[in-house]
């Protein structure tokens, strides 16, 4: 049986396994600082934000950590909006913050669904680790100005009054930072912010409400249970096109910046030597995000779909498999990628539980976003019944390895609200959900 799949040996995605291939390296600085939203035209790419413009130089520096048995090849660690590279990141399970070629055994896959199970959590733990990062609380404290006091004088101890005591606790205020409501984020700008703040951004943000667009029209190409390089590509520019409308509208209309990614399939292990991203950070059971140059590179025989006999499922599987990817590029575009990094951050010396609970939040919300965008296509063009109901089943999920765990019941929530969502991203909201729902 092919561990092809969202199940096999992959990242940690984001947290972000999937990585973001963003900009990795100290000196391929991108082009232009942001200006101005995107603009609306299905299909086009939007304003173009500065980290996802290929970098100057072609061989960019240190990337990210192969791949981790989550759900597909590691990203991390993260670049801090200098785009420095952290003198290094511990080890957070599968793809966060872990040195090249660490990958922890994969979950073992109860069915051919299962192969779906830990790219989610995995592609979670590419973008994420942001490096760095500075708490800002400003307390204002009010009061009379000190005066100087005769030095001839007698001293005497004087209590405040109750009132007085009162009164003085009521003015110390804490002041809001520039980050405590979300901002799409410049070149070099970084989100300093207490965690109250980032979480705050993380549960109201322009992702966290609102609907994704219908699209009229979206055909896909029949393609076989084990297509050739040719087939494969042409089934996923087929379903790249269609998400592309989904996601430029959805971002356009929100004011958000997008550029469409490209794919490009590939045969492992002929790494394309076009890419801006270092063929170390490739592997061959995972997709490779590469946010420098926009490109999704696809290893051929990867795909949810090999482990199908009927092929009436197979291109809508590959529609699921590729919005997977566009999650990605839609948190990495938006730039609310750097505010979750710095959420994280701030929590893993501090609350180890919120931290993880973190990652967990954002696994599910791309799960989530996944099933809400493939329903947004034309019914021929959705995953069939079939497959929506395999995806839904708890049975088709292992928890994953602590502490990058989520119950299978809970995947099946939010895949399902996805799918149920008519492309209401409020459904998708896992940062103001129960405790008990994303754990």
């Amino acid at each position: 049986m092919s561990n092809a799949g969202w199940g096999g040996p992959g990242d940690g995605a984001g947290q972000h396994g999937q990585g973001s291939g963003g900009p990795q390296d100290g000196s391929g600085h991108p082009s232009g600082p942001q200006n101005s939203p995107g603009q609306g035209g299905a299909g086009q790419p939007q304003n173009t934000p500065p980290w996802a413009q290929p970098p100057h130089q072609s061989a960019p520096g240190p990337q990210q950590p192969a791949a981790s048995p989550s759900g597909g090849p590691p990203q991390g660690p993260w670049q801090s909006p200098q785009w420095q590279q952290p003198p290094s990141q511990p080890s957070q399970g599968p793809g966060y913050g872990q040195g090249p070629g660490v990958q922890p055994p994969a979950p073992q896959r109860k069915r051919p669904w299962a192969l779906l199970a830990v790219a989610a959590s995995c592609i979670l733990a590419m973008i994420l680790v942001v490096g760095g990062g500075i708490t800002f609380l400003a307390l204002n404290r009010g009061g009379p100005e000190p005066v100087a006091s005769d030095p001839t004088a007698t001293s005497e101890s004087v209590e405040p009054s109750d009132s007085e005591a009162t009164s003085a606790e009521e003015t110390q205020t804490t002041e809001a930072s520039d980050y405590s409501e979300f901002h799409v984020l410049g070149l070099g700008e970084f989100p300093e912010a207490t965690p109250e703040e980032l979480l705050g951004v993380m549960q109201d943000n322009p992702l966290t409400e609102g609907g994704l667009p219908d699209v009229g029209e979206c055909e896909l190409p029949a393609t076989p249970t084990a297509p050739s390089k040719e087939q494969l590509q042409a089934v996923l520019d087929a379903a790249s096109g269609c998400l592309n409308q989904v996601w430029s509208v959805a971002s356009s209309d929100r004011g958000l910046p997008w550029t469409a990614p490209d794919v490009v399939v590939y045969t492992w292990p002929d790494v394309p030597s076009s890419s801006s991203c270092e063929a170390d950070t490739f592997d061959e059971e995972f997709p490779r995000m590469c946010n420098l140059d926009s490109t999704i590179y696809w290893p051929v025989g990867y795909g949810t779909a090999t482990d199908f006999e009927d092929e009436a499922h197979v291109p809508g599987a590959y529609l699921w498999d590729l919005a997977y990817m566009y999650s990605n590029a839609a948190s990495w575009n938006s730039t609310l990628v750097f505010y979750q990094g710095e959420l994280r951050n701030q929590y893993e010396d501090t609350d180890q539980e919120a931290f993880d609970d973190a990652w967990r939040h954002n696994s599910l919300q791309w799960l989530c976003w996944v099933s809400a965008a493939s329903m947004q296509v034309p019914d021929a063009a959705q995953p069939t019944q079939e497959l929506r109901d395999a995806l839904g089943s708890p049975d088709a999920w292992e928890a994953g390895e602590p502490p990058n765990d989520i119950t299978p019941e809970n995947r099946v929530r939010w895949i399902s609200a996805g799918f149920d969502s008519g492309g209401d991203l409020a459904k998708c909201n896992t940062w103001t959900a129960e405790t008990e729902t994303v754990s």
